[in-house]
């Protein structure tokens, strides 16, 4: 595990009037630490606020431990949600929940095992984690606009797990 060298622990993207940040507070946690990730919103464009259109959450993170090729889904629960974002205020801010699913009856028992540690245990389990952070929405630029228009962002960051 110390040969891995962490690419990123924050990286942002810009699209029109939006800046999307994906930030893991350390490069490296101990197994049974509390992993902090996050994904920010920041709107930069002509209106005092705008609000965004998106599914249950402004903000996925799709992780892979990458020393297992495991794929850890994040769950989309409700659609048509909003969020108001302010022109200077603060970011919209998203920290990241443990979330999961596998099927016991199409995957691998190594796989289930490390996806009951993961969902039942605190922090993750001993790995090298890449997290794909996405925000998609959509918005309406004019206010008398019904016409919206669609942002997606990517940001990708990576960070360890280490005994």
């Amino acid at each position: 595990m110390e040969e891995i060298e962490v690419v990123q622990t924050t990286a942002e993207t810009t699209q029109d009037d939006f800046t999307f940040r994906l930030v893991s507070e350390k490069e490296q946690y101990k197994v049974g630490e509390e992993v902090v990730l996050y994904g920010e919103i920041f709107y930069q464009g002509k209106k005092e606020e705008v609000t965004i259109n998106h599914s249950s959450s402004a903000v996925f993170f799709h992780i892979i431990e990458e020393m297992r090729s495991y794929d850890i889904d994040y769950a989309v629960q409700d659609i048509g949600v909003s969020t108001m974002l302010q022109k200077l205020g603060e970011p919209h801010k998203e920290q990241y929940k443990k979330s999961g699913n596998y099927s016991p009856e199409d995957s691998p028992k190594e796989f289930i095992t490390f996806m009951e540690n993961f969902l039942e245990e605190d922090g993750f389990p001993a790995g090298h984690y890449t997290v794909k952070g996405i925000t998609d929405f959509s918005y309406a630029p004019d206010d008398d606009s019904e016409q919206q228009e669609h942002i997606n962002l990517e940001a990708m960051i990576d960070f360890k797990v280490v005994e």
